[in-house]
């Protein structure tokens, strides 16, 4: 079994449960079975919070995918997934533009879960995204890990659809557990570890050449609208709070 040393998602996680189910006084008075019940029970809470969250954030994203609409979603989200699905189930009439996702081509993926609900999609190349903006009313994109300045790190090319979103009056808006809330600052795209990713050109790769590899980048608040989380609606600039609230 393996699993992605780079995700921030999965290190965030995994710290957020450490302090959920040690953060109890209880555990300095009792005797060791009774510690260990109690950190089963706070365990086993912890996993149905995090359960709830992606219907939770699903709720909130209704009032926001109206009749009509066309929605631009780049890499395969299972929460901007979950929002479409219950928008599907209220019979809402909307259209989704899916990047088709390179290098692992998530919008091929995510472009069939759609189909299966009977909700038009239409492929995009990923370079294509200027191309279609004018049609688009909404971009939507998960989130690998949101950082304290209330920016995100997620699938390579989210940068680039936000800076031309932003610049042609777009909202951007971001659906991300909180335990995805990462206590991270970073101040430009080469601050973190890349998440390196093998990649398929179909061709060889010319001798000498050198190929990118990072499959992740960071998107600053600025150009993000909203952020849809199991703690509710935030704009990028109340993130900071929220994770100090987390940490606790």
């Amino acid at each position: 079994m393996s699993w992605d040393t780079t995700s921030i998602s999965l290190s965030a996680g995994c710290d957020l449960f450490m302090r959920y189910v040690t953060r109890t006084s209880a555990l300095e008075y009792e005797d060791f079975n009774a510690a260990k019940l109690r950190l089963i029970e706070r365990g086993e809470k912890f996993g149905e919070i995090s359960l709830k969250a992606r219907r939770t954030i699903a709720m909130l994203g209704q009032d926001f995918v109206f009749d009509g609409s066309t929605i631009l979603v780049h890499g395969f989200s299972r929460v901007v997934l979950e929002v479409l699905k219950l928008a599907a189930s209220n019979r809402k009439m909307f259209r989704v533009f899916c990047t088709e996702g390179r290098p692992d081509r998530t919008g091929l993926r995510f472009s069939n879960e759609l189909a299966q609900l009977g909700v038009p999609v239409k492929l995009l190349l990923d370079s294509a995204v200027a191309y279609a903006m004018d049609e688009v009313d909404m971009v939507f994109v998960g989130a690998d890990g949101v950082v304290e300045s209330g920016g995100i790190l997620n699938m390579m090319g989210t940068y680039q659809i936000a800076l031309v979103a932003h610049s042609m009056s777009k909202p951007v808006y971001v659906a991300a557990e909180s335990y995805k809330f990462a206590r991270l600052y970073p101040l430009d795209q080469k601050d973190l570890a890349p998440a390196i990713r093998p990649i398929d050109f179909g061709v060889p790769i010319p001798s000498g050449v050198e190929v990118e590899g990072n499959a992740r980048d960071y998107t600053p608040p600025q150009y993000l609208t909203l952020l849809f989380t199991d703690l509710g609606v935030l704009t990028p600039s109340v993130v900071s709070d929220e994770l100090i609230q987390l940490y606790l």
